[in-house]
């Protein structure tokens, strides 16, 4: 893929050369995550339901129905955008809803099945993940972003658990991140260990991405 560095006017980016990535993106992330922190929760309660909708359909332009699907996404922490609303919704169109746990620290997240009635318990960093079930593999996996860009790279919250997942699985699985339209940056200036998403989804609908 190519990548335009160039910075929209309200963020300007500094080339890599002379900041380091590493350093850029730590601001970038701080600074996206204290602005969405920010947001009233109504903001964010609406952002997700314009989502679920705009999911719903481009699910149903990929699949003629979602029988036998599973269909992952997360744990809200952060004031990341709660879409639970939508995964309890899953069941009754034949799909599987699933959330992401860790394992083993600093290797692929493993997954297990979800309905609201499902017993929790506090996993790595404290949050709720399924107690019992066996693990799962997605067909469909959402991950929500702190920022984006239009080549699809997701910028998260730096331990790099989405990527090494979605490398793990032959085939892989469909990525589609989850994150404000207000978000996006000219690029996250992607390193080799990062992995564009086949979709990116906000409040203002699916995102077109250069390839």
């Amino acid at each position: 893929m190519t990548h335009d560095p160039r910075p929209f006017a309200s963020h300007p980016v500094p080339p890599p050369q002379q900041t380091d990535v590493a350093d850029w993106r730590k601001s970038q992330r701080a600074r996206l995550l204290a602005d969405r922190a920010a947001l009233p929760v109504a903001t964010r309660q609406s952002a997700a339901k314009a989502i679920a909708s705009h999911l719903d359909q481009l699910l149903a332009q990929r699949f003629p129905d979602l029988q036998g699907l599973i269909i992952s996404a997360w744990w809200p922490i952060k004031a990341e955008l709660d879409l639970r609303f939508w995964l309890a919704t899953l069941a009754s169109k034949g799909a599987t809803a699933a959330l992401p746990l860790v394992v083993t620290p600093k290797a692929p997240l493993a997954f297990r099945a979800w309905t609201p009635e499902t017993t929790m318990e506090r996993g790595i960093w404290n949050i709720p993940v399924p107690a019992t079930g066996p693990e799962v593999s997605p067909h469909i996996t959402l991950a929500p972003v702190v920022g984006w860009d239009s080549a699809g790279y997701r910028l998260g919250y730096g331990g790099g658990y989405f990527d090494r997942t979605l490398a793990s699985y032959t085939p892989t699985p469909i990525a589609i991140g989850i994150g404000l339209n207000a978000a996006q940056l000219p690029t996250i200036f992607p390193q080799p260990h990062d992995i564009s998403m086949d979709y990116i989804v906000s409040e203002t609908g699916p995102q077109p991405l250069r390839s």
